[in-house]
């Protein structure tokens, strides 16, 4: 692998454990109520007294453990997300530093030092993402584990034996077990020990789109917190359907990108067909044009499954949704070489 490839491939992994914390969106949910004291008692004797007596205590210590549960899921969940928030900000920290690190460095030297020294600096912030998901992971698995405790606890208030014989008003509800938190209990930590491992390993889980859906639909199941509802930067007459999402990807995650062509006149079949994208990087010639480029290539290929990536082509070098690349030959301008723009190609997916 190149060091180039190495370091595209080091940035969706960070990219990935950043996403594994979620975007950082809380979950509001509704305020528990109040236990209900007991329904004062109509005039009465005899058993019909004693067993509505009895069903209104009852339900009445029924409706305060319930409270007490509440309470207690809250704070929990209050907590998953602090511990949810506080890895995300760690990972965007790690990634700020990896950013700062190559472009210090550069992704390609002129002497076998340098480029070792780019991969130990790389390496280095891969241990960092390493210990961030390691911590997030014990953590959310000792949430889990609490919420797997707290919803036992509405199994035991729903089990309780009722006075007089009255029906279990409980026994509908998704007690025990009903909450989606098991084993480590956190969306986006499931493969990360074995994608740490193996670099090279195609860096989203998402599924390939279906037909008949709308795009925009479509990408917010794929893409979460990534709005692709409006059109793009590109004309989206003539585009494919995963051509017409990674415009609207690319236009919103790049506000500073003001210019991405779509269809035209070309030889090869790419443009013509509406599978590709031109995606024009301001300032191209300079060292943060060319991390702008950088940062474009490590989102489609970070997000290449959802995205239908085929290929990309940037400074030269045709590109592999892994991450793998080849020089190709001088054309003769900065244009024909793709120094100035990314030039992305979806799978297409029809019209």
């Amino acid at each position: 692998m190149s060091v180039e490839a190495f370091v595209r491939a080091a940035g969706g992994v960070m990219g990935q454990a950043r996403d594994g914390f979620g975007t950082g969106v809380g979950v509001l949910l509704p305020l528990p109520s109040a236990p209900v004291p007991p329904s004062p008692l109509t005039p009465g004797e005899g058993q019909a007294a004693d067993g509505q007596q009895g069903a209104a205590t009852e339900q009445h210590h029924a409706a305060a453990a319930l409270g007490a549960l509440d309470d207690t899921g809250r704070s929990e969940l209050d907590a998953a997300a602090a511990s949810a928030a506080g890895g995300r900000v760690n990972m965007e920290a790690i990634i700020a530093q990896a950013v700062a690190d190559v472009e210090a460095l550069g992704l390609t030297t002129g002497t076998p030092e340098g480029q070792r020294a780019l991969i130990e600096a790389v390496k280095l912030r891969l241990e960092e993402t390493r210990g961030t998901v390691q911590t997030g992971a014990a953590d959310a698995g000792t949430h889990a584990a609490s919420t797997s405790a707290n919803a036992a606890g509405y199994g035991g208030v729903a089990s309780q034996p009722r006075a007089g014989g009255l029906p279990n008003m409980l026994s509908g509800m998704p007690m025990g077990g009903g909450m989606p938190m098991g084993g480590g209990g956190m969306p986006g930590f499931g493969g990360m020990s074995n994608l740490l491992s193996g670099l090279t390993t195609p860096l989203s889980t998402a599924s390939r789109f279906g037909g008949g859906d709308g795009v925009a639909k479509l990408a917010s199941k794929a893409i979460p917190g990534l709005d692709t509802g409006g059109s793009g930067k590109a004309d989206e007459r003539g585009l494919q359907k995963y051509t017409k999402l990674m415009n609207r990807a690319i236009s919103n995650a790049f506000p500073e990108i003001k210019d991405i062509g779509g269809v035209r006149a070309d030889g090869m079949k790419w443009h013509p067909n509406g599978l590709a994208l031109d995606v024009m990087i301001p300032n191209w010639n300079t060292p943060e044009g060319r991390a702008l480029g950088d940062r474009v290539v490590n989102f489609l290929i970070r997000n290449q499954k959802p995205l239908g990536l085929d290929h990309i082509i940037w400074r030269q070098h045709i590109i592999q949704p892994d991450g793998s690349s080849k020089l190709m030959a001088d054309r003769g301008s900065s244009t024909q070489n793709h120094m100035d723009h990314v030039h992305a190609v979806s799978i297409g997916g029809g019209y």
